[in-house]
């Protein structure tokens, strides 16, 4: 079940100076990261990026994600130090079309003579914010008696 970003995520999307990472699993259980700049928010609520490369690790490990129902972590990054993390589930890949036209021609005109493997569409289906300041109350909050003993020492005496 997919869920509505927050309007800081949706800022956060909008921003060119926000650094996005797609995180995905392949079929060994390895971990892969790849930073894709060209992740965006579409109207209708998902998430979507351009995959240049046609035998990538993302892109290879996207498609085991949309065959065995896996999901997939972005992290977002903005220039102001937040950092926001979203739970996705493949959806689709368009490598054909009207709508797969318009990104290919927009992604050439944009870095030129490049090749566009496909068109990735990510449902949102759990989102938190990770910056650290806000993780850091909300754990104290949770476990206040969890603590390192030097926090637990008094000073001076």
């Amino acid at each position: 079940m997919s869920v509505i970003l927050s309007e800081e995520i949706r800022r956060a999307l909008a921003d060119p100076g926000t650094v996005r990472a797609v995180s995905t699993v392949g079929k060994d259980g390895d971990p892969h990261i790849a930073f894709k700049q060209s992740l965006r928010l579409r109207r209708d609520g998902n998430l979507e990026y351009d995959e240049g490369i046609e035998t990538s690790q993302t892109n290879k490990n996207l498609v085991y994600s949309i065959w065995f129902g896996k999901t997939v972590s972005i992290s977002l990054f903005t220039p102001d130090r937040r950092s926001y993390n979203i739970v996705g589930r493949p959806l689709r890949v368009l490598i054909a079309g009207r709508e797969f036209r318009t990104h290919y021609t927009a992604a050439r005109e944009e870095r030129g003579d490049i090749d566009l493997a496909a068109v990735w569409v990510i449902e949102p289906v759990a989102t938190c914010e990770q910056s650290f300041d806000k993780r850091r109350v909300e754990e104290e909050a949770a476990h206040p008696l969890l603590q390192h003993l030097d926090r637990l020492t008094v000073t001076g005496q």
